[in-house]
């Protein structure tokens, strides 16, 4: 038993603090703010300002802190402040005042649509991000940040190797468990609430045919939805894969092959949702980036055009040889 319990706190400890380099974490950073600086920049939350008061219904976040709805002007300056907070986070240049920034600005703008008489989930997992990354190394790496130090070491003839440590594991591991709470959840209210009529009824079929009738933020891209719902044992199925998924997305925790294949699944879930349905996913679309090794993507690319080079390097010798034969 106790080296059950010992074998798991290792485990455990491992998963959340794996000693590893700052790369992975850094180019996270870099996608993941730089993504978003592009996808909220068109944004202009100053309209909310003239939204009247008789539809004003706070949220709790917003309700114990007073939080009111400013005005259109200090609105234009909040978003200033914040889209540019997001483009310094990219670029790692005051990193960490810039990812701070960017939680708590993000906090009140993304936050203000949901006091108007419906709570959205489309930036919810956004803003959780925004407080990992504020709380994390994220400009240990791939940052500006990094290259303003390494000249001043070099001044200093005191160049420093980058370490290794679990400090750059355990923010994308939040993310990770993040994902699985909340496809979790998704899937185990559908079981509570609706039991297994959710996947035997035809539950599924009516859901693709209703989104044709603009019920959703948007319509579908392709009228698909409408032949499936014709196949209602196809229905089904779709239905029984999406909670398999949602309820098993935990597992993706843990296994490396139940990662390769819950993760992309969940992801062209979503996706088919957009094209048959209507509701967009884009911002859970996004964050799934953290689930990629882009250190070891890097690595792969730079030993390619190493060898690359190097293969021009010695077709390059030997032409000056075939010419003078």
């Amino acid at each position: 038993m106790v080296h059950m319990v010992q074998t798991f706190r290792e485990r455990w400890t491992r998963f959340w603090f794996k000693p590893v380099g700052p790369l992975n974490l850094g180019l996270c950073r870099v996608l993941f703010f730089g993504a978003f600086f592009l996808f909220y920049l068109p944004q202009d939350f100053r309209a909310w300002a003239e939204v009247s008061d008789s539809f004003w219904m706070p949220i709790d976040l917003f309700q114990i802190l007073h939080v009111p709805v400013l005005s259109g002007g200090l609105l234009a300056a909040f978003q200033g402040v914040w889209k540019v907070s997001l483009a310094l986070s990219s670029l790692g240049l005051f990193t960490r005042a810039s990812t701070v920034t960017s939680f708590v600005l993000g906090v009140y703008l993304l936050g203000i649509p949901n006091n108007f008489g419906k709570t959205h989930h489309f930036d919810a997992l956004v803003v959780i991000i925004f407080g990992i990354m504020a709380l994390s190394h994220c400009g240990d790496g791939c940052s500006l940040d990094q290259l303003i130090r390494q000249a001043r070491q070099r001044n200093t003839l005191s160049v420093q190797q980058p370490r290794i440590s679990g400090e750059y594991t355990w923010p994308v591991r939040a993310v990770w468990v993040m994902f699985a709470l909340i496809f979790f959840a998704a899937g185990l209210s559908k079981l509570r609430h609706s039991g297994l009529e959710w996947i035997l009824s035809d539950n599924m079929a009516i859901m693709l045919i209703q989104h044709h009738y603009h019920t959703a933020n948007a319509d579908p891209l392709v009228s698909w939805g409408l032949r499936l719902a014709q196949h209602i044992w196809l229905t089904k199925l779709m239905a029984a894969a999406t909670v398999a998924f949602e309820v098993g997305y935990p597992l993706a925790l843990f296994s490396r092959r139940a990662r390769w294949v819950i993760v992309p699944s969940v992801f062209f879930m979503q996706v088919g949702i957009l094209v048959l349905m209507g509701p967009t996913f884009t911002q859970f679309l996004i964050c799934n980036l953290f689930w990629i090794p882009w250190d070891r993507l890097s690595l792969r690319f730079a030993e390619g055009v190493d060898k690359l080079v190097l293969r021009k390097r010695l077709v390059s010798r030997n032409e000056p040889t075939k010419q003078g034969r």
